[in-house]
């Protein structure tokens, strides 16, 4: 269903005159569990919820096709349209300490390098976060179960490198939406330098077995 809507749009530039001057990015905000890890739906930080498609169409580079296994990030959307559309980038956006006076920010980091060099050294990590309690998500082993109604009590941060997911639960305050960071709910680390099944790797907790 989504393949032929997506089709409908491409037709349509098509049609008009300006599929040789449109910029196409395709991109979905969370992927999705189907009972893997006993999990349902997209509430979780582990990889099948946390992955997502980013897939970029720039006429006159991407023509011919390309992919890349370079880390990538939702936040990298925006000046990678800036870049490639030839804008003046805007400035960085200031850490939480400093007053913001920025209308326009960035946070992430072009990926248009990565449309001519897709095998190039690019981000070491990326980045992720998830609450509890929502959704079912009541409960961290060896602390207590929490109500799902309740506010965020507990965030999840997520890094995820080349080869290694690592995600620390620490306490969070949803008013200030500040986490505590010396209250340490529980974490987890799982390696991913080789795969046998996709996504199995996440089975085992190293954090975990480190500490037994």
């Amino acid at each position: 269903y989504t393949d032929f809507q997506v089709g409908k749009v491409l037709d349509a530039l098509e049609a008009q005159g300006f599929a040789n001057d449109t910029i196409i990015i395709l991109w979905g905000d969370h992927g999705w569990h189907l009972g893997e890890l006993g999990e349902w739906a997209k509430f979780t930080n582990f990889e099948d919820a946390t992955r997502v498609p980013f897939l970029l169409h720039v006429p006159g580079v991407t023509d011919k096709g390309m992919r890349s296994d370079a880390l990538v990030e939702l936040i990298d959307i925006f000046p990678t349209l800036v870049d490639v559309a030839g804008l003046p980038m805007p400035k960085t956006c200031p850490s939480p300490t400093e007053k913001p006076g920025l209308l326009t920010c960035l946070e992430g980091t072009s990926v248009a390098p990565l449309l001519t060099n897709p095998k190039m050294s690019f981000k070491k990590a990326a980045f992720s976060q998830y609450g509890r309690p929502t959704c079912g998500l009541t409960q961290i082993p060896g602390k207590p179960i929490m109500d799902w109604r309740d506010p965020v009590q507990v965030m999840g941060y997520t890094m995820r490198t080349d080869t290694f997911r690592y995600t620390l639960w620490v306490g969070f305050n949803m008013t200030s939406a500040e986490p505590h960071w010396n209250t340490i709910w529980g974490e987890e680390l799982y390696d991913h330098t080789s795969p046998t099944v996709k996504f199995n790797d996440e089975n085992e907790n190293l954090a975990e077995i480190g500490r037994a």
